[in-house]
């Protein structure tokens, strides 16, 4: 018999094993003291709160059954162990294409394409700033772009456009 703890991970509610959560919360403690800049904790800390919570819904059955110790593992080695934790692994991302509201004049086509591709943002904007003079395509291209690619809303989202794995470091980064 293992006794179990009701633990709240990024705004959801999880039954989680003693082993597990301490592990858990050893992993956060550690990744936490990483991070340099005292401003940034909170809002990172959050996000990784939050990958974590959605990791571990994929990993349970049904709302019954307890997160235990193997679950914590596949949830940190996706998202990566901080430096000096156990080893640094680093697994390349998904690549999916987003419009980026980060960066965005209009509707962040241009900025999604150009985070997508690894391209400079000015020169997607040229592109299609000059297929709307020259061809007045670029305005309909746009438009449909828009309407069809969604906004990269969550920080795994934002990592995946840019094709990075949403690891803990990565999330981090992405802040700064």
């Amino acid at each position: 018999m293992k006794k179990v703890i009701t633990a709240n991970i990024g705004g959801k509610s999880f039954i989680i094993d003693e082993d597990a959560f301490a592990l858990l919360q050893d992993y956060l403690e550690y990744f936490k003291a990483t991070i340099t800049d005292p401003k940034e904790v909170e809002e990172v800390m959050t996000d990784i709160e939050i990958r974590m919570a959605e990791m571990l819904q994929e990993c349970l059955r049904n709302e019954m059954q307890s997160v235990n110790c193997a679950m914590v593992d596949v949830v940190i080695t996706q998202l990566g162990k901080p430096k000096g934790w156990k080893g640094d692994l680093r697994t390349p991302g998904r690549r999916r294409l987003y419009r980026d509201p980060d960066h965005r004049l209009v509707g962040g086509v241009c900025s999604g394409i150009a985070a997508f591709f690894g391209f400079d943002i000015a020169l997607v904007r040229l592109g299609f700033l000059l297929s709307l003079l020259f061809v007045l395509t670029g305005l309909w291209v746009y438009l449909i772009l828009w309407i069809v690619v969604p906004p990269a809303r969550t920080m795994s989202e934002k990592l995946e456009m840019r094709g990075e794995p949403a690891t803990a470091e990565n999330i981090r980064n992405i802040r700064q």
